[in-house]
């Protein structure tokens, strides 16, 4: 039996839509099975348990649900509806433009569904995208911790911005030491305030308009690294000693801010990486 047209029509719309969204995150879609966004550690040593039983080798879990996400702003938007989006769920700016990078937080936010864990090394990688065709905004990944009350601003972050910027926001600026530039890349990041560095590598300044950021954060040591495209390629590596004090309360999750319509970002991996 034929099909109708409008049926074949309906069928040809989802088959379209589902392979621009296929070629969209084919990338993405490996790196959420940790594939290709496996440390270099993994790829290399996977054989340790095998070769050597008396040294201590590397675990390294990927939470469940880690790639979720937790709490969004009015002006985002989960997309969750196609296959290749439930893996990785993408958070899009489909409401308006920030003009006050003061309230990205939270109408412009969305925070992941698990915390870090502190004591383990965590490894966050983020996928972002832009539209070719928008007006460029500052967009920014990184790391919180979040208060109760959303009305509030944020009580301590380490933002990684699309400008090259690292910023420790914290409203006690006497909590902690300073933010400290540890080792930079091939453009060495320069100190500008006590909590401000510039120099880390851009994203979003051209074609694709799409980068993937990495970020390893160890709350213990107090120290972030950052790298563009894959682990450990030319990393500036932070010390930001306010990682190190624990609360309960408020624990670190991943964020990320989109604040031109159009933006869109995901977690393709969650990594904890410990030792036993």
């Amino acid at each position: 039996l034929r099909q109708s047209p409008l049926r074949l029509s309906a069928v040809q719309q989802y088959q379209v839509e589902s392979a621009r969204c296929r070629r969209g995150h084919q990338h993405g879609s490996h790196l959420a099975k940790g594939s290709c966004v496996r440390h270099l550690e993994e790829r290399r040593r996977a054989k340790w348990l095998i070769q050597d039983f008396e040294e201590t080798v590397p675990v390294v879990t990927r939470p469940n649900r880690g790639l979720h996400w937790l709490a969004l702003g009015a002006a985002l938007k989960v997309l969750d509806a196609l296959p290749a989006h439930r893996l990785t769920p993408t958070v899009v700016n489909n409401g308006w433009d920030c003009t006050d990078m003061n309230k990205a937080f939270p109408e412009f936010s969305a925070v992941s569904v698990r915390r870090l864990c502190h004591g383990p090394l965590n490894r966050i990688a983020f996928e972002v995208r832009s539209d070719a065709k928008a007006m460029r905004h500052i967009a920014q990944v990184g790391i919180a911790r979040v208060p109760d009350d959303p009305s509030l601003p944020l009580s301590n972050a380490v933002l990684w911005t699309s400008a090259g910027d690292v910023l420790h926001l914290r409203s006690d600026e006497d909590e902690g030491g300073q933010l400290e530039v540890l080792e930079g890349s091939r453009r060495a990041a320069s100190q500008r305030l006590r909590d401000w560095c510039h120099g880390a590598p851009t994203w979003l300044e051209g074609e694709p308009f799409a980068n993937r950021l990495c970020l390893e954060i160890d709350l213990h040591a107090g120290r972030v690294s950052l790298s563009i495209s894959d682990w450990g390629l030319d990393p500036i590596i932070l010390s930001v000693p306010a990682l190190q004090i624990q609360d309960a309360d408020y624990p670190w999750y991943p964020i990320v801010s989109l604040t031109g319509e159009g933006q869109e970002a995901r977690l393709v991996d969650f990594q904890v990486r410990s030792l036993m």
